[in-house]
């Protein structure tokens, strides 16, 4: 196998793989005997029919499809190893040709984790809030004016200042796959809600006079701030040192009374979700609590 590593920008990689033919050759057999014992032929016994009957019977370009599959699986993980290659998003692969008597090439384009800036986000978070108890106090004064009764209402940070805040300050130039990646899980999202009312994407995009291209364009920047605040927030956890420990895991799930959960906290994968949104949440708490000082105990 051979490989080549190029740096595009914002923090994008352009990974080319070249495997010999004579693995390609092998990925065919080992594809083509797993069809063969698979194979249901009548007059034979499963997986007992000649390779050469199968082959008639089979779709050659299904069987190259697996083959193919095969070989990206093999040496794109061998090629991450190798130049010590971690992506955040699934890569963008191109496939110029298929032989089987020729070298396989391959490139993905890879997104990394992109070098993050955070400003002060606690001086930005205090603004905010020192700016909604002016607003408050106004507001009061005015009633105070107008002779009404004046409720006991105790102003709070939200998530959404938090969030909004931290992006501010926060700088990050994000790759153009991993935007597109988001764009496709909002719109992804859109088409499962369009069909539970029983309309198609486009016949939604009609209703709404947009086209796919329009619609990719508004989603941009919804991505870009949603990407932007993960990666922000997921940086302020490592730089504060928040610990979420198994047992507050499992607490949170035994009080949301979600066997599911439960069943999913056996998933490696699925237990270090669970415990990333914990872990936000926690910071999230902490950066309220700090920036309300005093006040913050009337928090609901």
């Amino acid at each position: 196998m051979q490989t080549n590593v190029e740096k595009l920008p914002k923090s994008t990689l352009k990974l080319t793989v070249t495997v010999p033919s004579e693995k390609v050759k092998q990925a065919y057999e080992k594809i083509l005997t797993d069809v063969v014992n698979g194979a249901e032929i009548p007059g034979f016994r499963k997986g007992r029919a000649p390779k050469e009957m199968v082959l008639e019977k089979t779709d050659v370009s299904s069987l190259y499809g697996e083959v193919v599959n095969e070989l990206l699986k093999t040496y794109y993980s061998q090629a991450l190893k190798e130049h010590l290659i971690q992506p955040i998003a699934n890569p963008k692969v191109e496939i110029k040709e298929f032989d089987l008597d020729k070298d396989f090439t391959f490139i993905a384009t890879i997104a990394t984790k992109p070098d993050i800036k955070i400003g002060d986000f606690r001086k930005k978070i205090k603004e905010q809030f020192e700016k909604l108890e002016k607003q408050d106090k106004t507001l009061n004064e005015e009633r105070l004016r107008k002779g009404e009764k004046l409720e006991d209402v105790h102003i709070h940070l939200t998530v959404a200042n938090i969030i909004d805040n931290v992006v501010e300050v926060t700088e990050v130039e994000l790759p153009e796959i991993l935007i597109e990646d988001e764009i496709d899980r909002m719109l992804s999202r859109l088409v499962n809600q369009a069909e539970s009312i029983g309309l198609s994407l486009d016949q939604y995009m009609k209703s709404q006079n947009k086209t796919s291209e329009q619609l990719r364009g508004e989603y941009k920047t919804t991505a870009e701030k949603n990407l932007k605040s993960e990666l922000a927030l997921s940086k302020l956890v490592s730089d504060e040192k928040i610990e979420v420990s198994d047992k507050e895991i499992e607490e949170m799930i035994i009080a949301s009374g979600d066997k599911t959960l439960m069943d999913q906290m056996q998933n490696d994968t699925e237990k270090w979700y669970i415990k990333s949104v914990l872990a936000k949440n926690k910071l999230i708490s902490q950066l309220i609590n700090e920036a309300e000082g005093e006040k913050a105990h009337d928090h609901k």
